[in-house]
């Protein structure tokens, strides 16, 4: 064997070392990240879930608002007294 082959060989031995603690490090930290990924996306359908209900809430009460000012503004009524409340049953 030649002088200079035995470095090279040392660094080639600890070149592969090195790469393959590289790739285990990598493969871990991408299933660590896949993971989060999983969790956010979880957040994220269930914040888009939220969301469609509070539209859905505002669209209701918004309806309830126009009805009533309409019914106050232009047919001038009022919501009735607690004592004047009759209660039909069949």
């Amino acid at each position: 064997m030649k002088t200079w082959q035995l470095p090279l060989l040392l660094l080639l031995y600890v070149a592969v070392i090195f790469v393959a603690i590289k790739v285990v490090m990598n493969r871990h930290e991408a299933r660590t990240l896949y993971g989060d990924l999983q969790s956010l996306e979880k957040e994220h359908n269930r914040l888009i879930a939220q969301w469609s209900r509070l539209k859905l809430e505002e669209g209701t009460l918004f309806n309830q608002v126009v009805v009533e000012r309409r019914a106050k503004q232009e047919l001038n009524m009022i919501i009735p007294k607690h004592n004047k409340i009759r209660v039909i049953v069949e």
